[in-house]
């Protein structure tokens, strides 16, 4: 039994202003003419039904979901109080679903993913559905094509498993973003991978990591655990996200643990966690200019533009990141990308600025 594990509660807020809390970027049309959550459903769909196919998001994004989504069992949507973070999503979600599948398989995805070679992304899963099924914790390692300061890495241990062209190693160490001298050396050592925070393991698995490197979780799973399906269900729930720890299953358990393995991906992946990868992924113009919408530049060069009405015009700019998205304009230098996220934070300090997050 394979159930996709789809988590789709994040805020996207270094793609603001076209992200916003209400239609994050996993339910918008960021690359291609499908929102995210929509690709990442379709793409797993040879392997997983969607009647086993789980999206685990905030209650506010709810009905959202529901829209873009209706043949989804609405059983199968899991909605959390607030986000906590993927160790407790994951947590919840393995509970949830081992009261009547506690060996099932879980892959595990985030909504937001740009992939590329379908083919090659299912293949990997299924190789990484074979190992896992040996109580090792998978993980999917992009072999990268540039110094990236703003992934994760995972160094390469000995290769454990091949088939159909996959290989599959043991993970010797999780390291967090490095800088520009670091990246490079990893780049150039052909031993560390991108961290995609992509994974497959057994439902049971995962609890009995969670239960080794994370215990006081565990025992507040184990605690929801004991009113699900009954009629103190969603105060349980509440209480489970009020007493957990916002931390990522990467920090919390995949750096911990030893029993990890990582499936070599050779697919064109990206996270799309900001609008650096916008440029990365969409065709440029003649001048080097991503467009979306309606532009009309002069000696306009290297920049980011989107306009989701009316009419964007420059004249004599060069690698800018301009988004004019509903009732909000934002111009910034295309290096300064990271800093979106401040924007944000200030929008959050004063009262009458919260509506525009």
């Amino acid at each position: 039994m394979v159930y996709a594990v789809i988590l789709a509660g994040g805020r996207g807020e270094r793609f603001w202003p076209m992200s916003r809390r209400s239609r994050p970027k996993q339910l918008l049309p960021i690359v291609g003419e499908k929102t995210m959550l929509e690709e990442t459903v379709h793409r797993i769909s040879p392997l997983v039904h969607k009647e086993r196919t789980i999206v685990v998001a905030t209650r506010a994004l709810r009905q959202s979901i529901i829209d873009l989504l209706p043949n989804l069992p609405k059983a199968n949507l899991l909605c959390e109080p607030t986000a906590r973070n993927t160790a407790l999503a994951i947590g919840y979600t393995a509970v949830f679903l081992s009261r009547e599948h506690p060996k099932a398989k879980m892959v595990v995805l985030p909504a937001d993913h740009y992939i590329e070679d379908r083919s090659k992304f299912l293949e990997a899963v299924r190789v990484a559905l074979e190992v896992a099924q040996s109580k090792l914790l998978v993980s999917f390692g992009i072999v990268p094509d540039r110094p990236e300061t703003e992934y994760g890495y995972i160094k390469l241990g000995k290769k454990i498993h091949r088939k159909s062209g996959v290989e599959v190693f043991a993970a010797r160490a999780f390291t967090e973003k490095p800088n520009r001298k670091r990246a490079r050396v990893f780049l150039n050592s052909g031993d560390f991978l991108w961290n995609s925070g992509m994974f497959v393991w057994r439902v049971d698995t995962i609890l009995e990591a969670i239960g080794e490197h994370m215990p006081e979780l565990h025992k507040n799973l184990m605690d929801y655990s004991r009113s699900l399906g009954k009629s103190d269900g969603a105060a349980a729930l509440r209480r489970l996200y009020k007493q957990s720890e916002n931390i990522s299953i990467d920090y919390g358990v995949m750096e911990r643990a030893f029993n990890v393995a990582v499936v070599k991906a050779y697919f064109k992946w990206d996270d799309v966690g900001s609008w650096a990868a916008l440029y990365r992924l969409i065709d440029k113009d003649e001048s080097g200019n991503v467009v979306v919408g309606n532009h009309l530049g002069t000696d306009t060069k290297g920049s980011i533009i989107v306009c989701d009405s009316g009419l964007v015009g420059t004249i004599g700019v060069s690698d800018l990141i301009i988004i004019k998205s509903h009732d909000v304009i934002m111009v910034a230098r295309r290096s300064r990308y990271a800093d979106v996220r401040r924007l944000v934070d200030g929008l959050h300090e004063k009262a009458e600025l919260k509506k525009y997050a």
